[in-house]
């Protein structure tokens, strides 16, 4: 919702200037079509690295404080439109599952919007459960029927 590009820039500006963290590298932004309730409008998607001096619940705490500032109101309308989503998708090669927090994300090897980002900037890195690159999920789900994303753009 809103102005998502701006958004985008200005999530990314909280991100490199917030203590501990550091931005290494992000992708290209991708325009995808939505998830959940119908009628929303596309969606953009894009993958930023970061270098974390901190806890994976430090940094989920710190990827939710960075949407609220950005205006997100959490409902109980799961996938419904907001103004930003920060996903904690993987975290080194932990693998872990709390009641907040599941990594590596439990379906990200099912999302061209995440896989095809991911390979932007690290299509080998490697899924510690799957054992597979981001390049190998990202072909397996196109083998799949699933479309490579087109409308792409620097940010």
């Amino acid at each position: 919702m809103g102005d998502v590009l701006t958004t985008f820039l200005s999530a990314r500006k909280c991100l490199g200037s917030t203590q501990g963290l550091r931005i290494l590298d992000s992708s290209c932004a991708y325009r995808s079509p939505p998830m959940g309730p119908p009628g929303q409008p596309n969606y953009l998607n894009a993958v930023v690295l970061l270098g974390a001096d901190m806890e994976t619940e430090i940094l989920l705490q710190h990827l939710q404080d960075i949407e609220k500032q950005h205006g997100r109101i959490r409902t109980e309308e799961h996938w419904g439109p907001r103004t930003l989503d920060l996903d904690l998708i993987a975290y080194n090669d932990t693998v872990m599952q709390t009641k907040h927090l599941t990594l590596p994300h439990p379906h990200m090897h099912e999302r061209m919007f995440v896989l095809q980002p991911l390979c932007d900037i690290r299509p080998n890195w490697r899924h510690p459960v799957l054992k597979q690159t981001a390049r190998e999920l990202l072909e397996s789900l196109a083998a799949t029927g699933v479309p490579h994303l087109e409308e792409r753009r620097t940010w």
